[in-house]
């Protein structure tokens, strides 16, 4: 027996209006799980003028179908982008199905020609952001990240910008670590004998919104003398700014959240610590008090960072005669002879050995002073034996570490000697040249 016509419309009605309000669920739903997007403005830090025509990028990570197989994947990156109007503002959509990835944070990139690329973390939905950046410059410091702390032993180890590495001796730190308390938090540091330091908050530098590198990258010198010997720092984040006892110039990012360890390897110290400090800064080799922020960042070679050091801040820069301690040793370390020699830019000297008891003879056949373009000083030496003859090519030497040059050396059986030349630049009014004993 058939339905009658009416009970078929009314089973009709019933089955759209339950479709319907199905999907008018559904799609309420993923209306509440869509996360609202993310706006705000890109300005340039210093003159707060918009910055127009920047990418931002706005990334999530999770669940999804990825390859020509459609293989169900857990990291699968989801991208929306906008770009910034003429008054610097944005509009940028959480990306990826809400379904999937429900209401989590994203993480925002912005990129903008000739301005710094910014990494502003992850953001949540709905956040009404002011990012800044500044200008690219074609200056690029040296830095990298100081460490500093007490090793297993509890013993203090500081940092030197000029070894670009961590030093146990304190008088030849810039920076090192007074004392350490957890609860509350602070760290004293004090520097060098002739140096100072001063401190400005993350917020007294007007810093709108957290981003990597924000505290190294916005302000270029410290409005404040640097002239304190020790601070005490606490959970405050901002830049700490150094003066080193050479008259030079670096800042740290102090990010209480990220800068302490209790213990750990310390890079270029070859020991652990007990606690340890890891500071990121940039440092000005030269003289000068602008540090300007420009990544990537590199180490400056320690010799090349000592004699920069010893520039004047104004006037010339010395280009005369210079004297050094030149050393010759073998390679069981034995020392075959030690003079004081001093040499006139541009005027090659001619130099015999003092080392008459050596298993094999030479006479420096030229040694050779002259300036480079930082006017820096470079030696190079020809090492003339009875079997052999050397040419080394012009290194710099400096006043704070030998310079090495290696040579092969043959005696008259033409057997190798594997010999050490090093160079290192005696203060002025050094004592008068000539032969030392070896021992």
């Amino acid at each position: 027996m058939s339905k009658k016509p009416g009970r078929r419309w009314r089973w009709v009605v019933v089955s759209g209006a339950v479709a319907l309000g199905l999907v008018l669920a559904a799609w309420l739903v993923l209306w509440r799980l869509t996360p609202p997007p993310v706006s705000g403005q890109l300005v340039e830090y210093h003159s707060a003028a918009p910055v127009a025509g920047a990418t931002v990028t706005l990334s999530r990570h999770g669940w999804g179908l990825s390859g020509p197989d459609r293989q169900l994947v857990w990291d699968k990156r989801y991208v929306a982008s906008a770009t910034t109007d003429a008054d610097g503002h944005f509009r940028v959509p959480m990306p990826g199905p809400a379904w999937l990835l429900a209401s989590g944070s994203g993480q925002l990139q912005v990129e903008a020609e000739g301005f710094h690329s910014l990494d502003a973390g992850y953001v949540p939905p709905g956040a009404e952001l002011r990012l800044q950046t500044v200008a690219n410059r074609d200056e690029r410091l040296p830095g990298g990240t100081a460490y500093l702390g007490w090793d297993e032993a509890g013993d203090p180890f500081g940092w030197s910008f000029i070894d670009h590495a961590p030093v146990r001796d304190t008088a030849r730190a810039d920076l090192y670590p007074v004392a350490m308390r957890r609860e509350p938090f602070a760290v004293t540091l004090a520097v060098a004998e002739g140096g100072g330091m001063s401190f400005v908050s993350a917020e007294a530098q007007g810093i709108a919104h957290d981003s990597w590198d924000s505290l190294l990258r916005y302000l270029d010198a410290s409005p404040e003398p640097t002239v304190a010997g020790r601070l005490t720092l606490d959970a405050t984040p901002g830049t700490l700014f150094l003066r080193t006892a050479q008259d030079r110039h670096a800042k740290l990012a102090w990010e209480p959240g990220a800068v302490t360890a209790m213990s750990g390897f310390v890079p270029g110290l070859d020991a652990s610590s007990e606690r340890l400090l890891s500071l990121r800064f940039v440092y000005r080799p030269e003289p000068g008090r602008d540090l300007p922020f420009q990544p990537p960042l590199h180490p400056v070679e320690p010799v090349r960072a000592a004699l920069l050091a010893t520039l004047p801040g104004e006037g010339e820069p010395h280009m005369g005669p210079r004297a050094y301690w030149l050393t010759v040793t073998d390679a069981e370390g034995r020392v075959l002879e030690r003079q004081r020699v001093e040499l006139e830019p541009g005027s090659p000297l001619d130099l015999s050995s003092c080392a008459v008891d050596a298993p094999l003879t030479w006479r420096f056949a030229s040694l050779r002073l002259a300036y480079d373009e930082q006017s820096l000083p470079r030696v190079a030496l020809t090492l003339d034996g009875r079997t052999f003859v050397h040419h080394s090519g012009a290194r710099l030497v400096g006043p704070r570490d030998d310079t090495v040059f290696a040579v092969m050396a043959f005696d008259t059986d033409y057997r190798r000697h594997d010999l050490e030349v090093r160079l290192r630049e005696l203060p002025a009014g050094a004592s008068p040249v000539g032969c030392l004993p070896s021992s």
